[in-house]
């Protein structure tokens, strides 16, 4: 029919962002990844023998690993303009849930169960309620936070142990939190670059309306991006829990603000869009060579506090958006 579209305009904006937009989305990646080299080149050069040791290296995938997957569920909820401050109270409540007298084959999927209903919850209050992402992941934070230290109030309890099993040790020489952040990896860069949600995502995240406008449910696109936070710092609560064996209610206090600090420094913006977890894995591994550098040095643990503030400062200043759209 005379008139009528060849391609039709959901179609061709999804088409647009898979071939013209990839590279420019991760514009931020590639100084992230730069300013990795270098750190590692620095580090090779001050403390060589001690940090290209097979036990350092080995200890710092197995301490990074959990970061890795928290840092890769924020990056999903950033993407799409959002916010999540509750992923750290997501995985000590999963550690209490985890290490709870029950079977192993009911609580396991209770924990991922509850972890899945905080981020519809979050999702729908900041979407439909419109409530500040800030402010809504700070709230549910105290309240899953609560439920955790109601659920278990002290450290202990017992880990099931396939979870033991597969958060412990080595498999083919190397330790198995490497598979995990390879895993969780390839999964969160299918999803996003393999996958219409992925496409819909970016687009919800640079301008919600006009991604609305072009047949794309942004709404429950966004609620999708909290969902997948929650989930992925379920996992990293099941991992932490299966390397220490038992639960602690306030294992992933530590990880909420890294998580973000995580996505920020792999070029991923706050308000939304752009970056990925491309950048996602230079930014954690800056992360991880920091504080791992500062320890080799024996410099103390509470510069760690000041350069993560400065770290993130600095980032946001970088990586952030000049014009709508962009």
């Amino acid at each position: 029919m005379k008139g009528k579209p060849e391609v039709p305009p959901r179609r061709g904006l999804i088409a647009r962002f898979r071939v013209d937009a990839f590279w420019f989305r991760q514009r931020g990646a590639a100084l992230s990844f730069a300013t990795l080299t270098l750190m590692v080149a620095l580090l090779g050069v001050t403390v060589p023998g001690t940090f290209f040791s097979a036990v350092n290296l080995s200890n710092l995938a197995a301490q990074l690993a959990p970061l890795f997957l928290v840092s890769l569920g924020q990056t999903f909820v950033l993407l799409g303009a959002g916010f999540d401050l509750s992923v750290g109270a997501v995985i000590s409540l999963s550690s209490a849930i985890l290490t709870l007298d029950m079977a192993d084959p009911v609580k396991i999927p209770i924990a991922f169960a509850a972890a899945a209903a905080v981020g519809l919850v979050n999702g729908w209050g900041c979407v439909h309620l419109r409530v500040h992402p800030i402010i809504m992941t700070l709230a549910t934070s105290s309240i899953v936070q609560g439920f955790a230290l109601l659920l278990l109030p002290t450290p202990g309890g017992v880990a099931p142990q396939v979870l033991v099993q597969m958060a412990s040790g080595t498999f083919l020489g190397l330790p198995v939190g490497l598979y995990w952040i390879i895993a969780a990896t390839a999964a969160a860069i299918w999803l996003v670059h393999g996958t219409t949600f992925g496409v819909q995502l970016y687009a919800t995240g640079q301008n919600p309306q006009a991604a609305w406008m072009t047949g794309i449910k942004a709404p429950r696109i966004r609620v999708m991006a909290y969902v997948i936070s929650s989930l992925m710092a379920a996992l990293a609560g099941a991992y932490l829990t299966g390397r220490l064996a038992s639960g602690d209610p306030n294992v992933g206090s530590a990880l909420g603000l890294d998580s973000v600090l995580g996505a920020v420094l792999g070029g991923t913006l706050l308000s939304g869009g752009v970056g990925g977890p491309i950048g996602t894995v230079a930014g954690v591994l800056i992360i991880g060579l920091m504080n791992n550098g500062l320890n080799l040095a024996n410099v103390s643990p509470y510069y760690q506090f000041v350069v993560k503030g400065v770290l993130l400062v600095t980032a946001v200043s970088l990586f952030r958006r000049k014009e709508a759209g962009l």
